[in-house]
C-alpha cells in the first residue's frame, strides 16, 4: 500500500506544481528518468531530459497556463514489477475557477533510487469546454485591462 501511495503522490505532485505557479519546468523535470518520454497535447512528443526541458518551458510561457489549477483524480494503479508500475489517473484543469479541460493520463512510473519517477507520461485531453480554452488562448496572446 506505501508504494501505491508513493505512486499516486507522483501524479499528484506533477498537477501540484504544474498550477498556479507552484513549480517551475526544472521541478517538473526532477519527476522524469533521465531518458523517459513525455506526450502532451500541447508541445507533442519529447524524449529525454533536454527535450522534456524543453517541452516543459514552452508550456510554462503560456501566460492563461498560470491562471490554472489542476486537480488529479481517480488514480488506477497496476504493478508491472516491484519496481514498475502502470497508471491511468484523470486531471480536472480549471482556469479562474471553470472546469475548462478534463485529462486523462497514462503513465509508466519506475522506482529509482530517488523514489518513483515517470519513465513515460502522456495526456489525452477527453473533454474540454471550448469557449473558456478559446479565451484561455486569447489570454495568452493579448493583454487585457483589469476591471474592479
Amino acid at each position: 500500500m506505501t508504494e501505491i501511495a508513493s505512486i499516486v503522490n507522483l501524479v499528484n505532485e506533477y498537477a501540484f506544481l504544474f498550477g498556479k505557479n507552484n513549480g517551475s519546468p526544472t521541478q517538473l523535470l526532477e519527476l522524469f528518468t533521465p531518458d523517459a518520454t513525455l506526450t502532451d497535447d500541447f508541445v507533442g512528443f519529447s524524449q529525454g531530459s533536454d527535450e522534456i526541458r524543453g517541452s516543459l518551458e514552452s508550456l510554462f510561457e503560456l501566460e492563461f497556463l498560470s491562471e490554472t489549477s489542476h486537480i488529479p483524480q481517480g488514480h488506477h494503479v497496476v504493478f508491472e514489477s516491484d519496481n514498475s508500475a502502470k497508471v491511468t489517473s484523470y486531471t480536472v484543469m480549471f482556469w479562474k475557477c471553470n472546469p475548462s479541460m478534463i485529462v486523462r493520463w497514462t503513465d509508466k512510473v519506475v522506482k529509482t533510487d530517488d523514489g518513483w519517477r515517470f519513465q513515460a507520461r502522456v495526456s489525452e485531453a477527453i473533454q474540454k469546454n471550448l469557449e473558456h480554452l478559446g479565451e484561455m488562448q486569447l489570454r495568452g496572446k493579448k493583454s487585457y485591462a483589469t476591471h474592479e
